[in-house]
């Protein structure tokens, strides 16, 4: 047996034998039996200068702090990017050699050490400054506070709490005093001002990186060769496997994955990922950083981590449609090194789904492909107190008008039924000039404000009277001749449209593109005046007939026509309306299909270039799953996003764009 394994062998068998005396009366060796094990202990200390941070042989004395000082770090500790692909990790290890090693879910802790001795731990904190943690890292378990090591020394890892002990440790507590997950444990305790409280949490710490090193090894450019280096100077190390370029490493890499897993498992280590590194060090570093994150590495999330808080309440904000769109406000979580304390409900049906309710009521927190909060689940609620109840509005917050809940296909929506609502002018109008409606170069939301503000636009039809102000924009902060005459000449432009982007363009409530495109073409392919015919009939259902056309679609449009007939009648004395592009030419192989398109794009452009593919190919695009729904597009086919548990628990299949881009090509 080597030196350094009896001597972590040793200083456990001690602390147990010294715990049972001490702490439950029981004497487990004679003491000549433990005088014996002592003196082995100090004499193997004493010849390799290495020495455990928890060894019996050194009186260990617990010190309480007033606070935590704050310190910066010597070199930046940012968070890692993320994926929920192998593809990905194939890819970013490329023809490098790399390591493919366990993410540790703990805390990040740096040790410096100078000359052997553990002068310094800090928290990561928020990446550029920490927390001094010392005299905590000075009880961990498995740390030496004394190496054979001549020199300024710094070691990264993870500060964790191993299942086992977490389940011990809960065990002790009662209902209300437990931790949710062993991070949260391990945060608190390395934490603690009072090393005493620490020293009871059985805390490991992983090593996982070695940033700055002198001496022995300063020259060299190994990731492997650090963390073999430091093993044996008493650390624990990650667990990881070398991954190399060849094509056998490649082909096993999901067995890699499986095995670390296991490994993990085994030892009783939370991991919540994978991280895929490149070994060259310079290398690494050569290919510099974001704001966010170092590119010398790559994180593997196997799921989206969900955080409980409190939910404060639930408040509703107006869109370009007057569709109010209720909002969870909740008590700050970290999540991914950044607070997050909002997250869209997005509709009414989701709300009741998850159960919201009441303030205080508990709720888990995720990112949804790490990106976009959501809210995972609503503690049920069996009684609620009455000043606690959530309610949804009957009254618009903006205007005081009528709110009332409609039905968009089977989902449940809040709408205002004031069409002259203030709360829906900028989002109106931004929407109006945007790209796939009338499509107006240089009118940004700030440019709209600012033209709000000063009363030039209360409407669509007030954009094509903006040259009357073209000398008063001249004189704007920002605002050039030659941009101001830009963008007059754009609206000028624009008058020359189809029916299908006019319709889109208006924000009638449940009325999109795809929607806009059906009545545009049933509209002897984009007629304006057939359009008036159909909507001037008296008792009718429009548009019923329609592929996708319910009877909701149909009392909305109508709803809309009956409060903005005379402004329509006006506004299209402003257009020349062309036919719509009938793209007959065009193999449908996707006529009658539906998709739902979610998640983050790799092979095409944007969601807007990947729609007017499908619309090309005879497919419709909706914005949410229900029954109807043909395929959902989504490249993390195992995300536990909403939509995603929706198409699973109605059979619809979830596909990725390369089995999409095969569907049409095939």
């Amino acid at each position: 047996m080597d030196k350094l394994k009896r001597i972590k062998e040793l200083t456990h068998q001690l602390n147990h034998y010294r715990d049972s005396y001490y702490n439950d009366s029981v004497s487990e060796i004679s003491d000549h039996e433990y005088d014996e094990l002592f003196d082995e202990l100090k004499q193997l200390e004493e010849e390799t200068n290495i020495v455990m941070a928890n060894s019996p042989t050194h009186t260990v004395g617990y010190e309480v702090k007033s606070k935590l000082e704050k310190v910066k770090h010597s070199h930046p500790m940012l968070s890692l990017d993320k994926t929920k692909s192998v593809d990905d990790l194939k890819k970013f290890a490329g023809d490098k050699n790399c390591l493919l090693m366990c993410k540790m879910d703990g805390l990040t802790v740096l040790l410096t050490y100078e000359n052997g001795e553990l002068i310094q731990a800090e928290t990561r904190g928020n990446g550029e400054e920490g927390e001094i943690i010392t005299h905590n890292a000075r009880v961990f378990e498995n740390i030496p506070a004394h190496i054979d090591y001549t020199g300024h020394l710094e070691v990264e890892g993870e500060a964790i709490i191993t299942y086992g002990d977490f389940e011990i440790i809960n065990s002790k507590l009662l209902e209300n005093e437990k931790y949710k997950n062993t991070r949260n444990l391990v945060s608190g305790s390395v934490r603690q001002l009072d090393s005493n409280i620490a020293a009871q949490r059985h805390i490991k710490f992983i090593t996982w990186k070695v940033p700055n090193i002198e001496d022995k090894i300063k020259s060299d450019n190994s990731i492997l060769f650090r963390l073999n280096y430091i093993k044996d100077l008493g650390f624990d190390i990650v667990p990881f496997y070398s991954y190399t370029n060849c094509s056998s490493d490649k082909e096993n890499i999901n067995n890699m994955i499986i095995s670390l897993q296991d490994r993990a498992k085994y030892l009783g280590y939370p991991i919540d990922g994978l991280v895929v590194t490149y070994d060259d060090i310079s290398y690494g570093e050569s290919l510099g950083t974001t704001g966010h994150h170092p590119k010398h590495s790559l994180a593997y999330k196997f799921y989206d981590d969900i955080y409980p808080t409190r939910l404060l309440d639930v408040e509703f904000t107006m869109g370009k449609t007057g569709v109010l769109t209720p909002t969870a406000v909740f008590e700050p979580v970290e999540i991914d090194g950044t607070m997050v304390e909002r997250a869209s409900l997005h509709n009414i049906s989701i709300m009741k789904s998850l159960g919201i309710v009441s303030k205080y009521q508990e709720i888990g927190v995720y990112k949804a492909n790490m990106i976009i909060p959501q809210i995972e689940y609503a503690e049920k609620m069996d009684c609620v107190a009455v000043e606690e109840v959530i309610d949804i509005p009957t009254i618009c917050p903006i205007c005081g008008s009528k709110a009332e809940i409609i039905k968009d296909n089977d989902t449940e929506i809040l709408i205002c039924t004031n069409s002259a609502c203030n709360g829906k002018l900028l989002g109106k109008l931004s929407h109006f000039v945007s790209k796939n409606a009338i499509n107006i170069d240089g009118l940004s939301e700030q440019t709209l404000q600012k033209f709000i503000n000063l009363g030039w636009l209360n409407s669509f039809r007030d954009i094509y009277y903006l040259s009357e102000y073209k000398k008063e924009m001249y004189k704007l902060d920002g605002f050039g001749k030659k941009s101001v005459d830009k963008l007059i000449e754009s609206i000028e432009k624009s008058r020359n449209t189809t029916l299908d982007r006019f319709i889109y363009g208006l924000c009638i409530p449940l009325i999109g593109r795809t929607a806009s495109k059906e009545i545009a073409k049933s509209c002897a392919n984009g007629n304006v005046g057939q359009f008036i015919t159909i909507m001037s009939l008296e008792g009718n259902q429009p548009f019923i007939g329609l592929d996708g056309f319910g009877k909701e679609m149909c009392n909305s449009i109508v709803h809309w026509w009956i409060y903005n007939k005379q402004n329509f009648y006006e506004l299209i004395e402003e257009f020349n309306f062309r036919e719509s592009v009938n793209n007959g030419n065009v193999k449908q192989v996707l006529e009658g299909q539906l998709f739902v398109i979610t998640g983050s794009l790799k092979f095409y452009k944007n969601r807007d270039e990947l729609v007017n593919v499908i619309e090309r190919n005879g497919g419709k695009v909706s914005g949410s799953v229900s029954a109807k729904t043909s395929y959902l597009i989504n490249n993390d086919v195992a995300s536990t996003s909403g939509k995603n548990k929706k198409a699973k628990d109605l059979g619809i299949p979830i596909i990725s764009e390369n089995q999409f881009v095969q569907m049409i090509t095939s």
